[in-house]
């Protein structure tokens, strides 16, 4: 046989064995396709799991659509099985969004969530997680109700995604979580989901930050120290800064729209003494003035930046002094920097660095640009 003729042939075999077709191949129409969960804490020290399935209908204009299911288990994974004996569909994971926890499973510990859910086949890391703001996680699938989108799961992955125009929630997936939880001189956090009555609907709202020291819940930041926690972070690409001058008529509200934020954090170390430096630079513009003073002209406009500067300093400080005293964990990643930047002296500090932490010297540093004051060139007079 000639050369040509065995390569040919060897290729023909390869081929049939590689297009093979999926080997695990299911039809569509037998899967409950799951967009989200939430995780409760059920009767008897039980695990109460709600999800949202996914509806295909049929037609030229059909919509999807979802439904809830609750199940109870001993573990996770019974729970998830129990749904069979509810619909006769087994759960499909692959297209899930978000994971909703309660306050109780997190204070408990998430680890053994986050082991069942990482172990699936099916499942992938790039789901968001979440911290219920209510009583149980299971209501917010149950009675929340989305705004643009009839599945709330696929809403709710899109709040996130957002989030990076307003700064007041952290966008974590299960593999943020997890590096967070397994590094070194960083603790995990996570966003807070709440239902908010507007208009006489219960809608979702995505603010805040729960804080955890290693797999459990302890705590809570607002919004606003959620924005402070992500510029230390680093995390900042938009968002808006509120400053209140005075003026002639008394307070003058000002909004600094953000575009573009960059933190450097600087370990300084003298004889086993260490410190910190945040230096952050931010870019803004005049997007709102509720006055008449003029913040356009170049004396205006300094006072303005550093007055901005004198209120994200304070706010700054002030939630590190409330992470030292009520937590004493480290969100910001202090250890973690200097873990990067001096590992040896880590070496020696990351057995008892949380208590370090409590007592750590952090100096901010902020500098603000105003760069423009958008479209309009001058302040708004009105006459008398």
């Amino acid at each position: 046989m000639k050369p040509f003729k065995i390569i040919l042939l060897v290729l023909i075999i390869m081929g049939n064995l590689l297009l093979t077709g999926c080997w695990n191949y299911r039809e569509i129409e037998k899967l409950a396709i799951v967009a989200g969960v939430a995780i409760d804490k059920g009767t008897n020290s039980r695990y109460r799991v709600t999800v949202e399935i996914v509806h295909i209908s049929q037609g030229r204009d059909a919509k999807p659509s979802s439904r809830i299911v609750t199940m109870e288990g001993e573990t996770m994974m019974d729970a998830v099985r129990n749904e069979i004996s509810l619909s006769g569909e087994r759960l499909y994971w692959s297209h899930a969004k978000v994971i909703l926890l309660s306050q109780e499973v997190a204070r408990e510990g998430i680890a053994k969530i986050i082991d069942w859910y990482t172990r699936d086949s099916e499942t992938r890391t790039d789901v968001k997680i979440l911290i219920s703001g209510e009583k149980t996680a299971g209501e917010i699938l149950e009675r929340g109700k989305g705004v643009t989108e009839e599945i709330k799961s696929f809403e709710l992955n899109s709040m996130l995604d957002n989030q990076k125009s307003l700064a007041k929630a952290p966008k974590i997936d299960l593999f943020d979580f997890l590096n967070m939880l397994e590094s070194d001189g960083t603790s995990p956090v996570m966003p807070l989901i709440n239902i908010r009555q507007a208009d006489s609907k219960s809608v979702l709202e995505i603010m805040g930050t729960a804080v955890f020291r290693h797999d459990k819940l302890i705590g809570f930041l607002d919004g606003e120290e959620t924005k402070y926690l992500l510029f230390i972070k680093n995390k900042v690409k938009a968002g808006v800064l509120s400053q209140e001058e005075p003026g002639e008529e008394g307070t003058c509200p000002v909004a600094l729209e953000i575009f573009g934020n960059k933190t450097r954090l600087e370990p300084l170390v003298s004889d086993n003494n260490i410190e910190f430096k945040v230096n952050i630079t931010v870019t803004t513009a005049i997007d709102e003035i509720e006055g008449s003073e003029n913040f356009i002209e170049d004396k205006g406009r300094i006072k303005l930046e550093k007055d901005s500067e004198a209120s994200l300093k304070a706010g700054i400080e002030n939630l590190i002094k409330k992470v030292q005293t009520d937590f004493g964990v480290d969100i910001f990643g202090f250890g973690s920097e200097l873990k990067n930047d001096k590992p040896k002296l880590w070496g020696k500090l990351s057995n008892n660095w949380d208590d370090r932490l409590k007592s750590l010297k952090v100096t901010v540093i902020p500098k603000i640009h105003i760069r423009n004051s958008a479209v309009l060139s001058k302040t708004i007079k009105v006459k008398d």
